[in-house]
């Protein structure tokens, strides 16, 4: 009974000696590999706009994925569309996009700690408003040689950090742990989110949402999965991946709103108000496969 007893002891620090290892060694951590292998196919959208609103001349509209190796990305069809009409909606007469290609600024000498971009000026391609999936496409190819010997920071010619994005169609399942990366809140460094899938895919109708004019419906993502997390609009349309992987499972669309009441009784709506519930959706990859094969772009899949 001792000899059991110390055995499990022995485990026990075992098992406490190997985390901490893991955590003092980031190749040993699934997800710290996962995302050093997802990262340089993250890309960060930008808009400007000559938006009379000085904060809405220039911004993030949210991010993207690389998905081909003749510069395409993808991204959640609000992200652009919702985005344009917006700001045209305010008076903007001119609205543009561009891709943020993360470079390495880490290295050589005068190296500069903070992230860095290229810019791209890319065009909306292809959309699925249904699914809320687009597909930009970049006026130059960031793979190419060209672009890559175009781009300096003073005399140093930097890393340009790019990869393809592999797509994997399977659903993850109800309680796996996850991934999602992305460039929330103008931060100017990747941020990865671990959670959890809190349902099963569903599909649902039109649907009348708060704050909306009765009889504006508004149509819902098919085969929709929401995610346990709080995630901040700049993440809408990031990769969603599992952790000790790095294939793009799903694309994120924000958070799901809840509508925002008084305090007085009976309560009411507070009108433009809403409050995040704290439940994200993703959506399955493979609308975006579709809309990728449907106009002949090649992909990365298993």
């Amino acid at each position: 009974m001792k000899v059991h007893a110390s055995a499990i002891i022995i485990l026990i620090g075992f098992m406490g000696n190997h985390a901490a290892s893991a955590q003092r060694n980031p190749a040993k951590d699934p997800a710290a590999a996962s995302i050093a292998l997802m990262k340089p196919s993250v890309v960060q959208i930008k808009f400007k706009s000559d938006s009379a609103k000085p904060e809405h001349q220039e911004g993030i509209a949210g991010t993207g994925i690389v998905v081909s190796d003749e510069g395409y990305v993808l991204t959640a069809a609000h992200v652009v569309t919702g985005t344009e009409a917006g700001l045209r909606g305010e008076g903007a007469t001119k609205v543009e996009f561009f891709v943020g290609i993360s470079i390495d600024t880490m290295s050589g000498p005068g190296s500069d700690s903070r992230t860095s971009f290229a810019y791209i000026p890319c065009t909306i391609k292809y959309t699925d408003p249904v699914h809320d999936i687009a597909i930009l496409q970049l006026a130059q190819n960031p793979f190419a040689e060209a672009f890559r010997q175009g781009i300096k920071i003073g005399d140093k010619e930097p890393k340009v950090m790019l990869s393809v994005a592999k797509m994997d169609q399977s659903v993850p399942t109800e309680g796996q742990t996850i991934l999602v990366s992305g460039y929330p809140l103008s931060i100017p460094t990747l941020v990865t989110q671990k959670r959890m899938i809190a349902s099963e895919p569903f599909t649902a109708a039109l649907t009348q949402r708060p704050n909306v004019p009765a009889g504006s419906l508004t149509p819902e993502i098919e085969d929709s999965i929401l995610l346990d997390a709080v995630v901040n609009s700049g993440i809408s349309g990031g990769p969603v991946y599992l952790s000790g992987e790095h294939s793009v499972l799903g694309i994120c669309e924000a958070y799901e709103p809840s509508p925002l009441f008084t305090s007085q009784r009976p309560q009411s709506v507070v009108p433009g108000a809403g409050q995040n519930i704290g439940l994200a959706v993703v959506i399955p990859i493979k609308y975006a496969i579709a809309l990728l094969q449907k106009n002949k772009i090649e992909t990365k899949l298993p």
